[in-house]
């Protein structure tokens, strides 16, 4: 049987695109599998390595520039002095989960909700993407009584047997 390649089969770093790296990439890359593992891919066969982040960019270890449109962050940049603050300010009172009661997640929440539509009235949060979309799949799925999925071939979903789990 042949095997099915993907979009990170083609454009992902593998060990043997080490030669072509610089020493401190290479370093990093082995020292990276070592420690990680080889499922956690790295995009490019020429790995970026990323050193710091403000706005809507990113730097590399040789001071490129680069638009970061792709990160996880496109929508309110690196660094945002809001966010910061934001996160200083409750690092400062409390670090904890929606276990226990808490104002800011309910003030967060009324805030939240109150701009959108009013059939959305409860919010559930997530560490993690994967952890969101497998949620996101049980709600449609309990509100629906459908059991199937349609998710885009060659996209990340997570990690998460149900997002990325072969079908």
């Amino acid at each position: 049987m042949a095997s099915r390649s993907t979009i990170m089969d083609t454009n992902s770093y593998r060990a043997e695109h080490s030669a072509k790296l610089d020493p401190d990439a290479r370093r990093l890359t082995e020292r990276r599998s070592k420690l990680l593992g080889e499922s956690y891919r790295l995009f490019y066969r020429k790995p970026v390595h990323l050193v710091r982040g403000s706005g809507q960019y990113l730097w590399d270890a040789a001071g490129r520039k680069y638009l970061d449109v792709y990160n996880n962050v496109a929508s309110i940049g690196h660094c945002h002095p809001a966010v910061i603050d934001a996160v200083y300010h409750q690092m400062s009172q409390l670090n904890t989960h929606t276990r226990y009661l808490h104002e800011t997640i309910l003030d967060y929440s009324e805030q939240l909700l109150a701009t959108l539509p009013a059939e959305i009235d409860r919010a559930m949060y997530m560490c993690t993407g994967s952890e969101a979309n497998d949620l996101a799949i049980r709600v449609a799925r309990a509100w629906s009584g459908g059991t199937g999925i349609i998710v885009s071939r060659e996209a990340y979903h997570g990690t998460s047997d149900l997002t990325s789990g072969a079908g």
